[in-house]
């Protein structure tokens, strides 16, 4: 498998291996793929077949918990829990679950979901007895605070990013090949320097380079640490969008060097029927693209659920994914975003890294939008959502528009190769923050097998 092979997701599944798949009967379904596979079929379907295979594995893997060991937690953690409140989260599809052989899986990661998702449940819990519950939202209310148009939002970051091989993962002696994402000078980033990596890497990243990544080739060796630092000075202009000139804005056209980003990126932006009916819904007879723009973000922010997702690697069509079930974590939001607007006409494009929020750093996606008398500017629906739901509008319309300085940019584009390539398919084939590492003859996917750790982050 390698990264081209991502053009084969336009092969659907064939009926019985998709019926047996949502049924929840995966060995089933590995036997009939494994059936195809000795028969005389296409290039194209043979490729599907054995992505999902890796699919299948990835899904295994991110929901872990069976369902009598869900509920446990519920009624360890949250006192008074009941059976029917684990049914009602079901019903209100507040949690995620699937099918693995004939049980309910559910994700690694559902309890933290919850707490994150529902304040209800986060002070219920027994471990949050008597604590504030902290978030990025008093952080950036301080930056925005008697902003102008023209204002430049400014921060510093100082990061220290790890990854490590877990004992068993490692195979002494042999060639082992990392990529740990690593931010360049371009667009908000100003003044960076890298202060410290270890080991040296084999090689650092162009500026103009979509996914930048330092990467290491080492001999695999126990207790290694492969880490990079770096500092930069955040630095990009305030765009009151909420009130701006509609006029003004009206006037221009959208320049040809735009145009890549109204285009179809398949698998996942990808202009579907349905998406073009909710596209056509949302724009309505209007052509101003800022007003269109903001129609689109509107309906993302309060329409759609932030929600923790399986990898991204086992999802056939994200952006469509998230139209149907109204539901998605920050990167979901965003490709549908971009999509919906390439549809309206108005270029869109990826951006993702890490945020810097000293109370919770993390991988975090958002994007940009392109309005011709305007240029090049920022959404961040899942942050745009989450203080709409506050009923923090100033925040809301911040989002649109403009992004706060706690944060990492690294990735300026969605579904692209390394440089250098990767040797074996990716954890993640279409974004990277937290790293990729590799033997020559097998990648290594899962969380559980790496350590990533984030340190000393610093904003002034």
């Amino acid at each position: 498998m390698n990264f081209s092979d991502l053009r084969c997701f336009v092969a659907q599944l064939p009926e019985d291996i998709l019926k047996e798949k949502w049924s929840g009967h995966f060995d089933r379904a590995r036997a009939l793929i494994e059936r195809r596979l000795d028969d005389d079929i296409p290039e194209v379907l043979r490729t599907r077949l054995k992505q999902e295979r890796y699919i299948l594995d990835t899904l295994e893997s991110n929901y872990s918990i069976p369902e009598e060991e869900a509920l446990q937690i519920l009624q360890e953690h949250l006192p008074g829990f009941t059976a029917e409140e684990f049914e009602e989260l079901h019903l209100s599809g507040r949690i995620d679950w699937i099918y693995i052989n004939g049980k309910k899986w559910y994700l690694s990661n559902f309890y933290k979901a919850l707490l994150k998702m529902y304040p209800e449940l986060w002070h219920r819990a027994l471990e949050n007895q008597g604590e504030e519950r902290k978030g990025t939202h008093p952080l950036i209310t301080a930056v925005i605070k008697d902003l102008k148009p023209g204002d430049l939002v400014k921060g510093h970051v100082h990061m220290k990013h790890q990854v490590e091989l877990y004992p068993h993962m490692v195979r002494e002696g042999e060639t082992l090949h990392v990529h740990i994402p690593l931010p360049v000078e371009r667009q908000q980033i100003k003044n960076l320097q890298y202060i410290a990596f270890e080991p040296q890497p084999v090689s650092l990243p162009k500026v103009d380079t979509p996914q930048p990544t330092a990467y290491f080739e080492v001999q695999a060796e126990r207790g290694q640490v492969f880490t990079v630092e770096y500092a930069f000075d955040y630095e990009a202009e305030y765009h009151d969008l909420a009130h701006a000139d509609l006029e003004a804005v009206a006037m221009g056209s959208v320049p040809e060097i735009t145009h890549k980003y109204l285009e179809e990126h398949w698998p996942h932006i990808k202009f579907s029927p349905y998406l073009r009916m909710l596209a056509e819904e949302l724009r309505g007879d209007e052509t101003n693209l800022l007003v269109i723009a903001r129609r689109i973000y509107d309906y993302i922010t309060t329409k759609v659920e932030y929600r923790y997702v399986r990898d991204y690697k086992a999802f056939e069509t994200i952006p469509e994914t998230v139209a149907l079930l109204m539901r998605g974590d920050c990167g979901q939001q965003a490709l549908l975003f971009i999509t919906l607007c390439r549809i309206c006409g108005i270029p869109a494009r990826w951006q993702s890294g890490i945020s810097a929020n000293p109370n919770d750093p993390g991988a975090h996606d958002w994007c940009q939008f392109y309005i011709p008398s305007i240029g090049w500017v920022y959404a961040d629906l899942s942050l745009g959502g989450a203080a709409y739901r506050r009923g923090d509008f100033d925040l809301w319309n911040f989002h649109f528009g403009n992004l706060d300085p706690y944060r990492v940019p690294i990735n300026n584009e969605f579904q692209v190769e390394f440089d250098p390539p990767k040797k074996q398919w990716r954890k993640d084939p279409y974004d990277n923050q937290m790293g990729e590492l590799e033997y020559d003859d097998e990648g290594i996917y899962r969380v559980s097998e790496r350590k990533v750790t984030l340190t000393t982050v610093e904003i002034y």
